[in-house]
């Protein structure tokens, strides 16, 4: 009797963009990690994926198949082959097996492609001497950061499972992974400046860029200029215009905007760096934004600007303003994700305000900004944007790759800021001490962070680029030293 055939799902256009921009440097793939104060039980660990996340979303036990045939689409197929032990692998992390084997083994991993004939993601559980962690890789076709960081959520549970009894901790401990630390590096090794085309004085010309590369024009490029004429009636352009303020600032700032010559661009390599600052109190924060009328996403933002500021002075590197690109979702925040997950987010972009000259006029100036785009069409624009550049599909995807390249390599990275559970979560028997999730840059990107706050405190987690920040404790070291000055507002 003959097997029967694999079931099949067509991936969305959205999904197919991210399932074609992998490239050496910037692997397509979301990094996440949450850390425990005890050793992991291996099986209850297997366990809950099994239960939480593989059953229930089926996309985890899918794979990728591309289509090259002209007008192809990609798709998901059913991966008869599936073996959870080939997802979840268990790891000692050795030596003293404390804060920066725990970086280490995330910097490994974090330039290591996903095999492509089974499903999308990897777990792995890691033992320290007397700490446990799991990270948890997932390819960005499978779904975008909000959704993920749900899934990760669900993954826990909201009070300890029964069976399991671990020694209580003492409430003075540091978690290793909340100690001083930073991956030791060698020199300061200069990023390499690379040539920049001139800026494109015609918002069209930005997807005509691969033709010149002699890439074939297709529907899909006409369909996007067509989008982007700003004298089309119904074009997305005009329609944005229609919706009021930004819309000139926006297609000047995605379309024809330069990138400064600051040591936060320049080519990218594969090695990638991973740390991440304390926690601050979230109550601290709030109060220390409202002191300025702002919000918490502000005074991070204006907390990342200052940071980055400080390490380039500490390097005598100029000081501009740069621009990181922020997630928006899309997606009903109250209702049930669905089986096959996906990607529903638009890009803004933030010019972070280096420039400024003090703290609080930093966090008054990305509270303004923030504003203005609040107020604007971005998030149209850009949405938009993506979806006609994933319907390109692999047999054009070398077009997706160098437009993405165009737009992303205006901007040092992305910062998320993901508003996690303000309550412990466990798994395994064993509370959550903290989490956080890089997604991935595009093109030459170099500096990524994630805002994730969880169980009433915020903290910063960075993922850089070794070419361009090869001594990532410094900019951590320094954006540290930035928010101390920024939430003494709220003490005032």
């Amino acid at each position: 009797m003959a097997e029967p055939e694999p079931a099949v799902m067509q991936l969305s256009s959205s999904d197919s963009l991210w399932l074609n921009m992998d490239s050496p440097e910037n692997l397509m793939v979301i990094e996440t990690v949450m850390w425990f104060h005890h050793r992991l039980d291996p099986d209850a660990v297997l366990r809950a994926i099994q239960e939480r996340v593989v059953d229930r979303y089926p996309v985890f036990h899918w794979r990728p198949r591309s289509n090259d045939t002209v007008g192809g689409k990609d798709e998901w197929v059913e991966d008869t082959d599936f073996d959870i032990h080939r997802h979840v692998t268990e790891h000692e992390l050795g030596g003293d097996a404390g804060r920066i084997a725990l970086q280490r083994f995330i910097e490994e991993r974090c330039s290591e492609p996903i095999d492509r004939d089974h499903a999308l993601w990897r777990c792995y559980i890691l033992q320290g001497t007397d700490f446990g962690a799991v990270m948890i890789r997932f390819h960005h076709a499978i779904a975008d950061g909000t959704a993920l960081a749900r899934v990760l959520i669900e993954l826990t549970s909201d009070a300890p499972e029964e069976g399991f009894d671990y020694p209580a901790v003492p409430e003075d401990r540091v978690h290793p992974a909340d100690a001083p630390g930073g991956v030791e590096v060698g020199p300061d090794s200069r990023p390499r400046r690379r040539k920049r085309e001139r800026a494109l004085n015609r918002a069209t010309q930005a997807a005509t860029l691969p033709v010149a590369a002699g890439i074939k024009v297709t529907e899909s490029t006409a369909k996007l200029l067509e989008m982007l004429d700003l004298d089309r009636p119904g074009s997305m352009v005009a329609k944005a215009s229609d919706h009021g303020v930004g819309t000139a600032d926006t297609l000047d700032k995605l379309l024809v905007g330069t990138a400064p010559d600051v040591a936060l661009f320049g080519q990218a390599g594969i090695a990638k760096r991973a740390d991440w600052a304390p926690a601050h109190d979230l109550a601290t924060v709030k109060r220390a934004a409202r002191s300025r009328g702002g919000t918490v996403n502000d005074l991070m933002l204006a907390g990342l600007a200052g940071g980055l500021r400080r390490y380039l002075a500490g390097r005598n590197e100029p000081i501009a303003d740069v621009v990181t690109m922020i997630p928006v979702n899309l997606r009903p925040t109250d209702e049930p994700l669905p089986p096959h997950l996906g990607n529903r987010f638009a890009l803004v972009a933030l010019n972070l305000p280096l420039e400024v000259e003090s703290s609080v006029e930093r966090l008054d100036a990305a509270h303004e900004r923030m504003e203005v785009i609040k107020a604007g069409p971005e998030v149209l624009l850009t949405f938009g944007i993506a979806t006609t550049l994933g319907k390109f599909g692999t047999y054009t995807a070398r077009v997706t790759r160098k437009v993405n390249e165009y737009f992303g390599n205006k901007a040092i990275g992305v910062t998320t800021n993901v508003p996690g559970p303000q309550h412990p979560r466990y798994l395994a028997g064993q509370e959550m001490v903290g989490i956080l999730g890089w997604v991935p840059g595009a093109g030459d990107q170099s500096v990524g962070a994630c805002i994730f706050s969880y169980n009433n405190e915020i903290r910063v987690g960075f993922k850089t680029d070794a070419n361009a920040v090869p001594d990532i404790a410094n900019l951590v070291a320094a954006y540290t030293a930035e928010m101390e000055e920024l939430l003494a507002l709220g003490a005032e």
